[in-house]
């Protein structure tokens, strides 16, 4: 009898060792997870859970409707210059009211010319401050020559700046001074560009953005550019310095441009519902310019970096970082809305009714397998809020070599494949020519993992507080100042993975940009579980830094005064 229960006695002392054991193996195998936003579930996985309820705060998601319905009621007062399908965006026909002829026999009259300036909110850099609005001004396209016409010559300003340098106009008080007879008269504004530089970063972020918030100010909108009434120009002096640019245009036979890159086609008519002229549009003629509109120097460095890369022969208009936030926003937020895609700031169906139910976000995370996953395949809805891996494709590219292990990594990760909150992208994303279908695959981006390159740039039009995770080769880690910036100007987290060797095992420091890489799927997700994390946490946060800038309208540039019939 006593035998027996001591037997029974030490087989629940052996049970409990074994549980406690258990306990132990499992707790010190989870300790890396052992924070305030997770707790276990079954299958060995975890699910992330929000601390407030809702997806964001009630407060915060009164202050974001507000938001998109002033912007609804300001932005949709201009007509969208895209037409927009299910697969594709294609250009509406544009609008060709914007020249005036002369007639051999019609009596002439050559209005005097005058300018004014204003001073932009610049005030570190000397030569940056001030717009511009030149009207009258006359132009001998045979001699390539600009020319302000007055009654008076006394302490006349010759020189006007734009982003490639300055502009001479000649000062002439007699009309005989014309070569040839005035014979065209532009009736709309012209705005004195540059021509997006070639590589798609540096064009899309670089050109174009400073010429959204330049338009933006010089028409008072502050956050969207009306295209009816402005129209860009090319000068000779930027295709003197770059030559090659002209392979990028065609001219047409009325002498007006068409751009060959399909998202700068896009963007054009996006700025302009006129077609684009150059200087060399005229054909040996004389034109007026009813109104030109030059905005600056504009400093000696390119936009966003703080410094200036001397190869550059073009620069880019200078802000404060928090003006960078401001105009950033406002260009994307513009661009979607041509797309007929919803602001960053609307919430996707499944957060709303987290936001409605106030309940909290759970996603499923596995530590190594889970015995239930629900496959799923790509969609081109895009309503998700995706994980996505970003490649680059063809050879000699700086390219994750194992792309398609890290996205299985992934799904064996994020079980629950049917999850509206949080998925992956069940295969390698890479960035096509359609910039319409890139911009609605980034829109619905939650994480975005990809190699150092110019489709990161993309990450732009991702909800403000989503992850940029950045993957650059061995030896580059220099690289990652370019995007980790980006990152705090678009009010994303940031995260970076660097292989901690090179290829065949090297050791040195030499940074191969165009190298193949490598990476450890475990390493990348393990820190992904914790930028996820981070981002959660951090999420209003991102989202009411985000709102209380584009609502800021201090922080914009003020143009001349006077214009305002004009250029509105």
């Amino acid at each position: 009898m006593v035998k027996d229960i001591l037997r029974r006695v030490l087989i629940i002392i052996g049970i409990i060792l074994i549980i406690f054991g258990h306990i132990l193996y499992y707790f010190d195998n989870f300790k890396l997870f052992r924070v305030r936003s997770y707790r276990s579930v079954r299958d060995h996985s975890f699910i992330i859970t929000t601390k407030n309820q809702g997806w964001i705060s009630s407060l915060l998601y009164t202050h974001s409707r507000a938001y998109i319905q002033l912007q609804q009621n300001t932005i949709g007062k201009i007509g969208k210059r895209i037409d927009v399908e299910r697969s594709d965006a294609t250009t509406l026909p544009l609008d060709y009211d914007y020249i005036q002829n002369i007639e051999d026999d019609r009596p002439l009259s050559y209005p005097y010319s005058g300018w004014e300036c204003s001073n932009t909110s610049v005030a570190d850099v000397q030569s940056a401050r001030e717009y511009c609005i030149l009207t009258n001004i006359y132009y001998d396209s045979n001699l390539d020559r600009y020319y302000f016409y007055e009654n008076r010559t006394i302490n006349q300003r010759i020189s006007f700046n734009t982003p490639f340098g300055g502009v001479n106009i000649s000062i002439i008080s007699n009309v005989t001074f014309l070569r040839t007879p005035m014979s065209v008269i532009l009736k709309r504004p012209v705005l004195v560009s540059i021509p997006p530089y070639l590589d798609y970063t540096s064009g899309f972020l670089e050109t174009c953005g400073p010429r959204f918030w330049s338009l933006a100010e010089c028409q008072y909108h502050a956050s969207y550019v009306n295209p009816k009434t402005i129209q860009l120009y090319y000068t000779s002096e930027m295709f003197k310095v770059h030559p090659f640019y002209w392979n990028h245009y065609q001219q047409q036979s009325d002498g007006t441009y068409r751009p060959l890159r399909l998202w700068e086609q896009l963007m054009n008519s996006m700025f302009s519902i006129y077609p684009l002229l150059i200087c060399t549009s005229f054909n040996n003629r004389t034109v007026m310019f009813k109104h030109m509109i030059f905005p600056g120097r504009q400093s000696p460095r390119s936009a966003v970096w703080g410094h200036h890369y001397l190869e550059r022969k073009f620069h880019s208009y200078p802000l404060p970082t928090l003006h960078y936030r401001r105009a950033y926003l406002a260009y994307s937020e513009w661009i979607l809305y041509h797309f007929n895609l919803l602001s960053k700031f609307q919430l996707t169906s499944s957060q709303q009714e987290l936001q409605k139910k106030r309940q909290i976000e759970q996603i499923p995370m596995c530590l190594a397998s889970c015995s239930r996953k629900r496959q799923t395949t790509p969609s081109d809805d895009y309503t998700g809020e995706w994980i996505v891996v970003l490649n680059r494709r063809g050879h000699n590219n700086s390219e994750i070599y194992n792309a398609n292990e890290l996205v299985q990594a992934l799904l064996t990760a994020f079980p629950d494949h049917s999850n509206t909150q949080l998925r992956v992208w069940p295969e390698v994303f890479y960035v096509d020519d359609n910039f319409y279908q890139t911009i609605r695959m980034f829109r619905s981006i939650r994480v975005l993992i990809g190699v150092h390159g110019v489709d990161l740039s993309n990450s732009i039009f991702m909800r403000p507080g989503a992850v940029l995770f950045e993957i650059d080769p061995y030896g580059c880690r220099d690289l990652s100042f370019i995007f980790r910036r980006w990152a705090e100007v678009f009010n994303l987290q940031y995260a970076l993975w660097i292989p901690s060797t090179g290829n065949n095992n090297r050791q040195d420091e030499v940074c191969l940009h165009e190298s193949q890489i490598e990476v450890n799927a475990k390493e990348i997700i393990d820190e992904l579980k914790n930028s996820l994390r981070n981002e959660i946490d951090y999420r209003n946060g991102y989202f009411k830094r985000a709102l209380d800038i584009l609502n800021d309208l201090s922080i914009v540039d003020r143009p001349p005064s006077g214009y305002e019939d004009i250029l509105s």
